[in-house]
């Protein structure tokens, strides 16, 4: 093997795997008055897939805090975040 030769990879260099997988279990029904947010509910608002989601939360990522084995995100705290992410470069 020449060691020049390119590295075989897939066909299509877009078909690998996304860390952006949308959100796809059933529609969310959010209390508008609530002030803090359920992993469910944090991935449907931004339409990351559950595990995305969760690892976002895991290593910050996203905020909130792990409570007994749920994840919880403050109304507050989600805007903060999202009012802080960057308008360029790609993210709109």
């Amino acid at each position: 093997m020449n060691p020049f030769d390119p590295v075989p990879g897939p066909n299509n260099p877009f078909d690998l795997p996304s860390d952006g997988d949308p959100y796809d279990g059933p529609e969310v029904d959010i209390d508008p008055r609530a002030s803090l947010f359920t992993l469910t509910e944090v991935a449907f608002l931004l339409d990351l897939s559950i595990g995305v989601t969760t690892e976002y939360l895991a290593n910050g990522t996203i905020p909130g805090t792990q409570v007994g084995g749920y994840w919880l995100s403050s109304r507050a705290d989600l805007k903060t975040w999202w009012d802080n992410l960057p308008r360029e470069g790609g993210v709109w």
